[in-house]
């Protein structure tokens, strides 16, 4: 794992979504994985996760892609106010939604809004290493103002022999001669004429993914050829209430012999950290799945299940960075 203080090269642009250039070493680096930043924002520290799109066979610099969210800390800080040499703290990479071309030899890429982030990095990837991967870009967004990457598209198209995209606008204006509307099963049979070779990765809202899982589904491809990474979902949740009147949580960590009791609100992480109680951790999002952690008695709210795959959701895993016991809750750690 990657831990290091990376340093804001250049400048930044006026427009969003903006490209910041990190000095950093990411050889261990795959293409489709994130880095998670420790920024310090008017004095207070504050972990934020960006995908690498720039492509990981360059190893003296990294690329992230901060789209402007409103009200968003760190994405206004990074679009308004970020000055070069601005030094910053990044740990990573992780994330197990990758390309990889000894696994992967034919991809269709579904993509929405900033979900074209880790693709591109996939497609920088391939070009460099020249490739003979067979890709399909499929990009979902609401404008042609909202194309991030545009230019970079379509050299990249013409770069790559076995590449080829469609851009879907949702709310087109008149002058727009490409597809118009929403990710549909006819754009993807029209798209992708082998349905059976490809590894499909998704990449956007939760609801965006939900829908293209659904119309994979219908076309029948397999749940193990679908790979998804969410963006946007990993906060935690802010409808969280402690229950009046409730008994203080308690929670078991059983290898560690320690019994605790959690306040409202903690994470199973923090009460483990004030607890002296190791589980490694790497984005504290829910995303990378560093922390997963069995639970073997009890009830657990979890506000972000993206780290985990479904044989660990399946097990009983959990990831403590974004749970929170509800009664009293046994761990394996």
């Amino acid at each position: 794992m990657l831990e290091s203080i990376v340093e804001l090269l250049v400048g930044l642009f006026s427009i969003a979504p903006i490209l910041l250039i990190v000095s950093c070493i990411v050889g261990s680096a795959k293409p489709g994985q994130f880095l998670t930043f420790q920024w310090t924002i008017d004095g207070q520290r504050v972990t934020r996760s960006y995908t690498i799109s720039s492509s990981p066979t360059h190893e003296n610099y990294v690329e992230i892609t901060p789209k402007r969210v409103k009200d968003g800390c760190v994405s206004v800080f990074l679009n308004e106010r970020a000055k070069p040499g601005l030094r910053v703290e990044a740990s990573g990479p992780y994330g197990r939604f990758y390309f990889d071309e000894t696994l992967h030899k034919s991809i269709v890429l579904i993509a929405a809004g900033s979900g074209i982030t880790p693709m591109i990095s996939m497609l920088r990837y391939i070009e460099d290493l020249k490739l003979a991967t067979s890709v399909t870009l499929l990009y979902c967004v609401r404008t042609a103002a909202d194309i991030i990457f545009q230019s970079e598209l379509a050299r990249l198209a013409r770069s790559l022999s076995n590449f080829k995209y469609e851009v879907c606008l949702s709310q087109p204006d008149p002058a727009w001669k490409g597809r118009s509307g929403r990710l549909t099963e006819e754009c993807v049979s029209q798209n992708v004429t082998d349905l059976n070779a490809p590894t499909f990765f998704l990449c956007g809202p939760k609801g965006f993914m939900d829908n293209a899982r659904q119309i994979l589904s219908s076309l029948r491809v397999q749940q193990e050829r679908i790979l998804q990474e969410s963006f946007g979902e990993s906060k935690r949740s802010t409808e969280f209430q402690p229950q009046e009147g409730r008994a203080v949580d308690t929670v078991v960590f059983l290898h560690s012999e320690k019994v605790c009791q959690s306040s409202a609100g903690s994470t199973l992480l923090d009460l483990a950290e004030k607890n002296s109680v190791q589980i490694p951790y790497g984005c504290r999002q829910g995303l990378c799945g560093t922390c997963a952690t069995r639970v073997l008695n009890g009830t657990v709210q979890m506000d972000v299940e993206a780290g985990l795959t479904a044989e660990q959701k399946n097990a009983g895993y959990v990831l403590p960075c974004v749970s929170r016991a509800e009664g009293t809750v046994v761990l394996a750690v």
